[in-house]
């Protein structure tokens, strides 16, 4: 590859991605391939790194082979019966703190990378939690548009920092890109062409409901909560990750996130785009069960990662029953468990009743309703692996 100086790579900067790659990266995510794309984003993708350090937070080992049975639609399975009835690339529950069960699948390893989607946005609520800690933001009640000027003048123009975090902003943005729209839309030029800014159309939304009112899922807010983050570090919101996060919590590997444009110039998609090997998103949630404690240091305050367990109002998700919403973090109604959630079966699950953190990855379709049914038939999994005491 020839070199190329600063001038050239400059004027490259605002041209969209080749026609061949674009196709590529809408290909990506086909159901019928998503085992392999799924692991395969970096080199698809324009990416930046999280990168880790050398101390390692060890996690101690007590394997067993899973032992229960759950109920779905009608019938009791075995724990071995899940694998396959929901397209399971690795699974890994932790017990107290250890290992108990761990399983790769379909090639699956346990260096591979694997892209979380929204699972990704539950890590911007961790990284402002970075920030109050570190005194970068003072309060999630204070206004959005303190630290992101070009709100002004848009519906987040004085609005607090919760009810962006909550997806209680009041905006109507229709999250979904499968369908023809504004969504779709940006999705496409952000991260097929890479010539826009994914989180643009926020400077021009319009209010529908009055802030913490009504849930409206949004991608776009994960975005901002991350772009607040970046503003107030003065720095990439990777390297904010990775000083904050990454190395203090001892992860084994580095992360990545899929960037909307070459990264002199892209943003981190963190609503969906965020990369890491399976143990290190077990970590994560082991964090958050520690109540922001990870490899002995504390990342975030414990008030605020409990509250990120917690709903934000009783208004409930019509697409996702049994579920509600708190800081970037989906609460199963009826417990006090709480999960990051990504498209095509990504979990991070964490239930501080039975010290009980379960990652599961997966290939099956991203779509709602398709995806319905084994999102259902993994819940019943959850639970019952919560449960579960191993012997």
């Amino acid at each position: 590859m020839p070199n190329l100086s600063k001038v050239e790579i400059s004027e490259q900067k605002n041209q969209p991605a080749p026609p061949a790659l674009q196709e590529l990266r809408r290909r990506m995510f086909d159901p019928d391939i998503a085992t392999l794309t799924n692991r395969t984003v970096e080199l698809v993708f324009e990416t930046r790194r999280v990168e880790n350090g050398q101390d390692v937070w060890e996690l101690p080992y007590a394997l067993t082979e899973p032992d229960f049975t759950y109920d779905y639609a009608g019938k009791t399975w075995n724990a071995a019966d899940f694998y396959e009835n929901t397209a399971t690339d690795a699974l890994i529950i932790l017990k107290d703190g250890a290992i108990v069960c761990e399983k790769y699948f379909n090639m699956v390893q346990p260096h591979t990378h694997w892209i979380s989607y929204s699972m990704g946005k539950s890590f911007s609520a961790m990284m402002l939690g970075a920030a109050l800690k570190g005194g970068l933001v003072k309060s999630i009640e204070e206004p959005i548009d303190r630290y992101i000027p070009e709100l002004k003048g848009s519906a987040y123009e004085g609005m607090a920092i919760r009810h962006v975090l909550q997806m209680r902003s009041g905006t109507d943005w229709v999250d979904y890109p499968y369908d023809p729209g504004p969504a779709r839309d940006i999705q496409d030029a952000a991260f097929m062409q890479n010539v826009e800014r994914f989180y643009t159309p926020t400077f021009t939304a319009t209010k529908k409901h009055e802030p913490g009112e009504v849930f409206n899922y949004n991608t776009l807010e994960s975005s901002l909560i991350s772009l607040l983050c970046a503003r107030v570090s003065g720095k990439t919101f990777s390297e904010f990750m990775s000083e904050k996060l990454w190395k203090p919590a001892g992860m084994e590997s580095y992360g990545f996130f899929v960037l909307d444009g070459p990264p002199d110039v892209g943003f981190e998609f963190t609503g969906g785009g965020f990369n890491a090997v399976p143990r290190d998103y077990a970590r994560a949630g082991q964090m958050m069960l520690n109540g922001g404690v990870a490899n002995g240091h504390r990342i975030m305050d414990e008030d605020y990662a409990r509250a990120c367990g917690v709903p934000g109002s009783s208004d409930t998700c019509e697409w996702n029953p049994g579920y509600n919403y708190g800081y970037q973090f989906w609460t199963l109604d009826g417990t006090n468990a709480f999960t990051a959630i990504g498209g095509g079966g990504q979990w991070i699950f964490i239930d501080p009743d039975t010290q009980t953190v379960l990652v599961k990855l997966s290939h099956t379709p991203g779509t709602m309703p398709e995806h319905q049914e084994t999102a259902d038939e993994t819940h019943a999994f959850l639970l019952a692996a919560s449960a579960w005491s191993p012997a």
